[in-house]
């Protein structure tokens, strides 16, 4: 890596858009953090014009914005970040699917999801993993945050139809 002239004490590495791309992250693979995950999901959902997605998923990603003689050699990369979150998403829908029951819904259960968002999540593996929620955000891959969640809802499906197996049998 490259560094700024002597004068500069800290040796602070230039980055451009060579450097990013020697560095990409493999988004499809789930290499994100779990905060940039948020951050890309909320940034290509937003109403900003494409100039500006472009620029701001370099900067969630590696800190950097892009100059306009940057793009040209970014497009690609940013092409496998939007397919890679696009993955995600769709496996997410698929995946992570959970209809609450009739009891949940009466209580609330969606009007909290929207209150709380994803905090939830983050405060609720922060709890079970004894992290601090900046931890999960900043530093725990996606990857890992997703197999969690994943695991945690086929627990508990599984949870649920056990209580009815056992219910029902000693109502019979």
């Amino acid at each position: 890596m490259r560094f700024l002239h002597r004068a500069d004490k800290n040796k602070t590495p230039i980055i451009d858009a060579n450097t990013i791309i020697l560095s990409k992250i493999d988004i499809k693979k789930g290499d994100m953090t779990f905060g940039q995950r948020i951050e890309l999901g909320k940034i290509l959902a937003s109403d900003a014009d494409e100039v500006e997605k472009f620029e701001k998923v370099f900067f969630c990603l590696h800190k950097f914005t892009p100059k306009k003689n940057d793009y040209l050699l970014l497009v690609d990369y940013f092409k496998e970040i939007v397919e890679g979150l696009k993955f995600w998403i769709d496996t997410e829908a698929t995946m992570l699917v959970y209809e609450p029951s009739v009891e949940e819904k009466k209580a609330g259960v969606k009007e909290l999801m929207q209150n709380i968002g994803e905090i939830g999540t983050i405060k609720a593996l922060a709890k079970a993993y004894s992290q601090d929620p900046d931890t999960i955000t900043d530093c725990w891959k996606y990857s890992k945050v997703f197999g969690i969640l994943f695991t945690d809802l086929e627990e508990y499906k599984y949870q649920v139809n056990y209580n009815k197996v056992i219910e029902s049998k000693y109502k019979s």
